[in-house]
């Protein structure tokens, strides 16, 4: 349980105190923490000190402060901490355009795994859905936005398709630097035709259940669509406009 704080940094001990009762189990979503007043008395500290903690707690998504009834600790989910991830992303790209070509490096093995996965696990519901947003795609091939908005949801149904949470996290995290990467590409001759030939191969190869074609669709895939975010980043660097 709660004991009495001895670091220098009173709020750090609260917050690291509460995590412990959460990670051990003490604390289940949904409970009311006690009272500031109540903290204070326990910790043996001021009641700045565990305002300060509470509001640590409440930044990092694990606690809810309700006006009038209390601090809750929340359902557990990601969502907080992709949040951060997300925006640090996305700042990132505002001072550095190349870190789109960072991010498809670090694609080429998340999705060549997310591709073998799905191929081993996928369900026929699973293939319906990956079909759905292959015809969407080629609906929308002189569409620039639209094909785009459908290429990503067929690489999250593909990831939600390997059945694999930590994998998803991941892919999800970056999931708008992928949306950003795509609108940079798609204005490069030929790209959404050479992009459903090879939606249409990974679909076939996921939808046999070859996991090692699928992982060799998707790395020949991943290639293409590097040397065309390099193109399109040396003719951004050369005075052309950002597309994102």
């Amino acid at each position: 349980m709660l004991k009495p704080v001895r670091k220098t940094r009173l709020y750090e001990d609260v917050v690291e105190q509460i995590q412990q009762l959460i990670r051990k189990r003490k604390l289940a979503p949904g409970d009311r923490l006690p009272s500031e007043r109540e903290l204070a008395a326990t910790l043996g500290i001021g009641r700045p000190s565990v305002r300060e903690a509470l509001r640590a707690l409440g930044t990092t998504g694990l606690i809810e402060v309700r006006s009038g009834q209390g601090a809750f600790l929340r359902n557990l989910t990601v969502d907080p901490y992709l949040a951060t991830v997300r925006e640090s992303l996305a700042f990132l790209l505002d001072v550095k355009e190349d870190t789109l070509l960072e991010l498809w490096e670090v694609r080429q093995g998340l999705e060549e795994q997310i591709a073998r996965l799905t191929a081993e696990r996928r369900t026929e519901g699973q293939i319906e859905r990956l079909r759905g947003h292959t015809e969407e795609m080629r609906k929308r091939i002189d569409r620039p936005e639209a094909f785009v908005r459908a290429g990503v949801a067929w690489h999250r149904a593909l990831c939600e398709a390997a059945e694999n949470a930590v994998l998803r996290t991941v892919w999800e995290a970056i999931a708008g630097l992928i949306e950003k990467s795509q609108r940079k590409i798609i204005g490069t001759p030929g790209q959404p035709d050479e992009a459903l030939r090879q939606h249409e191969k990974l679909l076939a190869a996921v939808e046999a259940g070859e996991p090692e074609s699928a992982a060799l669709a998707m790395r020949e895939h991943m290639a293409a669509e590097g040397v065309r975010l390099k193109e399109a980043l040396a003719v951004s660097r050369n005075g052309g406009a950002m597309r994102v």
